[in-house]
């Protein structure tokens, strides 16, 4: 009697249900991401056709962020740290301060940013930006 080998069958993973896995991860995914919703600067403007007020000297202080990156508080060179700080005392001598920020137009958008967040750390609520203007000084 003679014996006859059959050929061994290599065992098949089977593949028909891998689409729906990964289409079921992806729609577990799309469902559960965070959309980030804050952009750009948290900033009231003025109504449109609002009235110019005008404000006493006395009662502002001017920030100006230079093109190298240096910023000055009322002409008075000032590490960025240190400007919550300095705009928080001056907050507490007058309730009625304006900050006038002041960006050169070449300078890093980041350290006009880093300068308005120290504002929001001294509760700065009346900002005003503007271009800096060299003519002005």
């Amino acid at each position: 009697m003679r014996l006859v080998r059959r050929k061994r069958e290599s065992p098949d993973i089977p593949l028909a249900s891998t689409a729906d896995v990964a289409f079921l991860l992806l729609i577990f995914f799309i469902a559960t991401t965070v959309f980030s919703l804050d952009e750009g600067l948290p900033l009231i403007l003025p109504a449109r056709g609002a009235s110019v007020v005008k404000v006493s000297v006395k009662n502002v202080v001017r920030i100006v962020v230079h093109e190298d990156g240096t910023v000055t508080v009322d002409k008075k060179e000032t590490p960025v740290d240190g400007i919550s700080g300095i705009v928080r005392g001056m907050i507490a001598e007058n309730d009625k301060l304006v900050v006038s920020l002041e960006t050169h137009p070449r300078c890093r958008y980041g350290r006009m940013v880093r300068v308005l967040d120290q504002l929001k750390l001294a509760s700065a609520t009346r900002i005003s930006l503007r271009l800096f203007s060299p003519e002005t000084g």
